[in-house]
Parts: C-alpha cells; structure tokens; sequence
C-alpha cells in the first residue's frame, strides 16, 4: 500500500474515534448528524474492505510445487515402461519423444512442463497396449494425468485469486479517494461551523486531518541471515519478495533492510549460491517494525572421486 493512502487512513481512523467520542453536539443539527454517520458507516466499511487485500497464494505455490515432484516422480516410472519398451522393439523416435519430455517435465517454466506433462500422457495411452505388460496400467495414467489437472486447476485458482485482490485494491482506493473527497467537500465545513461552540472538537479534528509525514528513510524490516549449522552470519545473497518483485542485497556481515515495506502477508525468497534456497512467510501491520534471523542450510561439499 502506498505510503500516503496508509497516512490517510490512519487519519480517518482517528477522525472516526473523535466523531465517536462527540456525537452530542450533532444530535440537534440534521444535517450535520446526516454527515457524521455518512462518515462512519464508510469508515467501517473501509475496515471490512482492508481484511480482503492481499489474500495470501503462497499455499498454491507450495500445493503446485509438491504437485510438480508428483509428477516427475510418476514420469519417472512411465521412463521405465517406455526404456523397456524400446529395448524390445528397437523404436529410437519413441525414445527420442521421452527424453525430449521428460527434459521439459523436470525443469523450466510451468507452461511448458504442463505441455510436456500432456505430451508425454498422450505418447504412453499411445502405445498403452505395448506399455501394459511393463507396469503401466490405465489407471495409473488417469492418476498421472488427474496431476496436471490439478496443476492448472490451482493456478487457475491463483489468477482468480490475484484479479480479485486487485479488483480489491481498486475497490478501496477508490473509498479511499471517496471518502477524501467527502471530507473536503463535506465534513471539513460542517466541523468549522462548530469551531466557537465546541473549539477542542474542532481542534481534534482537524489536527486528525493533517497526514503525518513518513521518514523516506525508515526501515520497516531489517534482518539476519546465519548458518544453521553453525550460528555464522552468510555473506552476500538476495532476499527478495515473492508477491511484490521487492529484492533486497545481503550484506557481507550478513544482514539485510527494506524500506517502506507494505503490511500484509509476504513470502520472502533468501538465496545464497552455497547453500539451499529458502522460502519465509512474513505478516507485517503498518506500524509494525520486524527483526528477522534467519537460518539456511549448507550444501554438501563436493568432494572429488
């Protein structure tokens, strides 16, 4: 969220104790009154708009990477029934088609190894007859393929999920803008009207009013990364943020800082060449500072046969 929204609302929220503490003076003035719970009843659902920001999809990213093992491990033994059916029948394009999805399957980008997934399904319900007899029934190809179903249907699932949390974010910026306008237009001149009768009322509103000013250089996390093993910090790495393409640089004593970090729930990436990637879920509230340790697992040492 952007620093200036986030002022804004922690301004209305302040507002919005004020006016609930001194509803007295607007009984007797309609109008006024009209404004009031005009205000408040925006208020509330600003609160209820801010619970559906950003809804988490890391446990789809975690679903779909457990998925993908599935899937190479399922490829795996479709490898063996083809290996053995080539070694009987001599058939090197069919060999050449395996290897070439197999390759696919394991790594890259998603589309393509869903592709390849399919491919490779489509190769054994062709020779499904030959590949039988070598442990490959047809149930375990509808298993095979009910994985790459289930792929897409969770990445699916996370696009709907992301166009919502954007339709979302739309949604409360404009209340956002909504509400600022209300209040220029509005509230502000009914409050000035009470500024003899009732000063303090006047006073703690418009102070409410005024945006505080962020400090471009504040640190919202700062962090430690260490070996898990040892206790030692880890020189030199990244830390970035999966949901926001925020990356910050590790130190050579092994630290690192983000500025103006949005609240919400955030999976943090650490990745260091000597030592095994790592994912962390953070939830962070706007005024919330975080101090983070956090430990990575070494990778074994080559040793030379």
């Amino acid at each position: 969220m952007h620093k200036r929204i986030r002022a804004k609302i922690e301004s209305y929220m302040s507002i919005q104790n004020i006016l609930n503490q001194n509803l007295n003076p607007f009984e007797s003035d309609p109008s006024a009154k009209l404004q009031v719970q005009s205000f408040l009843q925006n208020c509330k659902r600003l609160e209820s708009m801010f619970v559906k920001l950003n809804q988490p999809t890391e446990w789809i990213t975690a679903e779909n990477n457990k998925l993908f093992k599935l899937l190479v491990k399922k490829a795996q033994v479709l490898e063996i029934a083809i290996n053995r059916l080539v070694a009987d029948t001599n058939d090197m394009e069919l060999l050449i088609n395996l290897n070439i999805h197999l390759r696919n399957i394991k790594r890259g980008i998603q589309l393509r190894r869903i592709n390849s997934g399919y491919l490779l399904h489509n190769l054994c319900e062709k020779y499904q007859n030959q590949l039988e007899q070598y442990g490959t029934s047809h149930e375990f190809l509808q298993v095979y393929r009910q994985i790459l179903l289930d792929i897409e249907g969770n990445i699916l699932n996370k696009k709907k999920i992301k166009d919502q949390n954007e339709r979302n974010r739309k949604e409360f910026n404009d209340l956002v803008a909504s509400i600022n306008q209300f209040l220029k237009d509005k509230l502000d001149w009914t409050i000035n009207s009470y500024q003899d009768s009732h000063p303090e009322l006047h006073f703690k509103y418009h102070s409410a009013r005024k945006l505080k000013k962020s400090n471009s250089r504040h640190y919202s996390i700062r962090g430690s990364i260490v070996n898990k093993d040892t206790g030692q910090p880890i020189s030199y790495g990244t830390v970035s943020v999966l949901e926001n393409n925020m990356q910050a640089k590790i130190t050579k004593n092994g630290n690192f800082n983000f500025m103006n970090f949005p609240e919400g729930e955030f999976t943090l990436k650490i990745e260091n060449i000597r030592y095994h990637p790592s994912q962390h879920i953070i939830k962070r509230y706007s005024t919330e500072h975080l101090n983070l340790k956090i430990e990575l697992q070494a990778l074994p040492v080559a040793h030379p046969g």
